[in-house]
């Protein structure tokens, strides 16, 4: 063994052995020495609440439940292993020698290096030293790995996995100096993955739990590091990462877009995020968010951070009221031209998957030609409001509008295509339903509900006449596994939008809508160049506007409007109350 392999805070003795080639005699001393010494903890130890640490975040890496339950065993193991294991551990490091790695081999790795110091009274000498070395080699080569080539591997490998070396054997050399690259292994992967308040990008949103799950492990053994796992800017980042996290969790503890089901794992990992990276408004969020938690009493909800948040470099927006697990909560990701949403109703996802338009003019259909690119985000008392846009081909543009009113507790999901290279527009636009979820019809209206287990929202095409016998413009119907609206106009512009109810109590009321004529100089416009829609479900009233021409002065309902895009409410004095307007330049 080389004799430089000891640091000089290893015991004298042992060093001496082992420089003399009396590898028995150093062995046995350095069993004893694992066995005795009182720091540093096992990594069991280090969050020894609720479910092993490892096991967070494995089910959304796509982890298999029998390696789950393997990594667990080698987790929590303690003295007198199976004999099997030792083979176990040959085989393992004869299988991982080619250097390509899943997810589950990360973790399988993490998990052998926690049992290495109680594995030391149970391997062969051999075995153990060979573990330890292999182990090594991966943390150093996935560290040299660049991190969009499989962030999570390389944060497990070379971030956790070389922190967690450095952490259990600071008397050996080289594991205390892997502390240094598996420091700027996670520090990259906080400062590059996030997107400067803590919001991951649309790419890893997926694996965004297991990331979390690595960074507070790391955190964890960072505490027992002189220099901590990270720098601090990146520590900054983590903590931003704690509240996006939160805003990303649906009523059972999932994240959205992941698989449904409330999973103790993950809640035991949101709770060991806040201990480790949140403050006094974390903690009272995570009583509100999470399953189980107790406000305390006489908190006051509004002087929390706002529950919604959108980040354009991420391409993820999360649109919800406030923090309470029964509040509606919409998420988007769109990185490419693909638009993923989940909108959450009473705790139970009733739409979730692609938001897929379908554009075509003359009969011709248009293509994408860009990613999603975000124009505008508005968060205020009244409403959360995003707005993108879509290059399409032939000059064609479609912009998607999404707006969340925070009071009135309803959706506007709405698709204006405009700059059409032709007289006649066909849109279809799908939405796929949750897991749960289907929609019912009216027999002689357009309107229905998305109906689910728990959850249920009103459907209004706005932009559909009423009542069936009317011209028929478009339907609104149910179509493999989506809700489906389809919509034809004439000129180089349409507006297809959908307002959904989300207030239950409203569910059981008289519900109707109109288009509304649109003037200018004396003349209606026509719903190329305007369209202008009042919505009334019960006593409640809104009313929606949209420039699709070049802005003028236009008039709608006896208002003169010099506006792109208006929704509002009409007040119980029938006064119009603007939730937003944006006036032409």
């Amino acid at each position: 063994m080389d004799k430089n392999r000891w640091h000089k805070s290893a015991p004298n003795e042992l060093a001496r052995e082992y420089q003399n080639g009396q590898s028995s005699a150093g062995w046995n001393i350095w069993k004893k020495h694992l066995a005795t010494r009182k720091r540093p903890l096992t990594t069991t130890q280090l969050w020894p609440k609720g479910a092993h640490a490892l096991a967070w975040g494995a089910a959304q890496a796509g982890v298999s439940d029998d390696s789950a339950a393997f990594i667990q065993q080698l987790a929590e193991a303690s003295h007198d292993m199976p004999r099997s294991w030792e083979q176990r551990a040959e085989a393992w490091i004869v299988g991982t020698s080619a250097g390509q790695f899943d997810v589950a081999c990360a973790l399988e790795a993490l998990a052998w290096a926690s049992i290495l110091p109680t594995a030391a009274t149970e391997f062969a000498e051999d075995v153990w030293w060979r573990l330890l070395d292999h182990l090594e080699i991966l943390a150093e080569e996935a560290g040299g790995t660049p991190l969009n080539e499989g962030p999570l591997v390389q944060q497990l490998l070379g971030g956790e996995l070389a922190l967690t070396l450095a952490y259990l054997f600071p008397e050996i050399a080289s594991c205390r100096t892997a502390a240094k690259a598996g420091r700027k292994t996670i520090t990259a992967g906080l400062t590059e993955l996030l997107d400067g308040e803590g919001l991951p990008s649309a790419n890893v949103l997926d694996h965004f739990r297991p990331l979390l799950a690595c960074w507070t492990r790391c955190r964890l053994i960072g505490a027992h590091l002189n220099k901590g796992c990270s720098s601090q800017k990146a520590g900054y980042q983590y903590e931003w990462a704690v509240r996006a996290a939160l805003r990303l969790t649906r009523p059972d503890g999932s994240q959205a877009f992941g698989d449904l089901g409330e999973s103790n794992g993950d809640i035991s990992l949101l709770t060991a995020a806040v201990a480790c990276g949140g403050d006094e408004d974390d903690e009272a969020i995570a009583t509100l968010a999470l399953p189980g938690g107790k406000p305390p009493k006489g908190l006051d909800e509004s002087l929390l951070p706002a529950a919604a948040d959108h980040s354009a470099w991420a391409s993820v927006t999360v649109l919800r009221p406030a923090w309470g697990r029964n509040e509606p909560q919409l998420t988007i990701a769109c990185p490419d031209d693909a638009f993923r949403i989940e909108l959450t109703q009473q705790q139970e996802p009733l739409l979730a998957g692609i938001w897929t338009p379908e554009v075509k003019v003359g009969g011709v259909k248009l293509r994408a030609e860009s990613a999603w690119e975000s124009l505008c985000w508005v968060s205020d008392d009244d409403i959360d409001y995003l707005e993108l846009e879509l290059r399409l081909s032939g000059g064609a543009r479609l912009q998607r509008h999404v707006a969340l009113a925070r009071e009135d507790h309803f959706l506007l999901l709405a698709d204006a295509v405009v700059d059409a290279p032709g007289d006649e527009i066909e849109y279809c636009g799908r939405l796929p339903f949750g897991p749960a979820a289907g929609f019912g019809q009216a027999e002689e209206t357009w309107e229905g509900f998305l109906l689910g287990d728990r959850g249920s929202a009103l459907v209004l095409p706005l932009g559909l006449p009423e009542w069936r016998i009317e011209d028929r413009e478009g339907a609104l119907e149910s179509a493999d596994g989506a809700l489906q609206l389809w919509q034809r106009g004439q000129g180089p512009a349409l507006f297809a939008p959908l307002f959904f109810d989300l207030k239950p109590r409203r569910l059981t009321r008289q519900a109707t809508w109109r288009r509304l004529t649109v003037g200018a100089n004396l003349e209606i416009q026509p719903p190329h160049v305007a369209v202008g829609y009042r919505a009334m479900v019960g006593k409640s009233q809104w009313l929606f506007y949209r420039s699709l021409a070049e802005a003028a002065n236009r008039t709608l309902l006896g208002h003169n409007l010099a506006t792109e895009l208006l929704i509002a409410r009409f007040d119980r004095h029938g006064e119009v109350d603007p939730l937003i307007e944006f006036e032409a330049d």
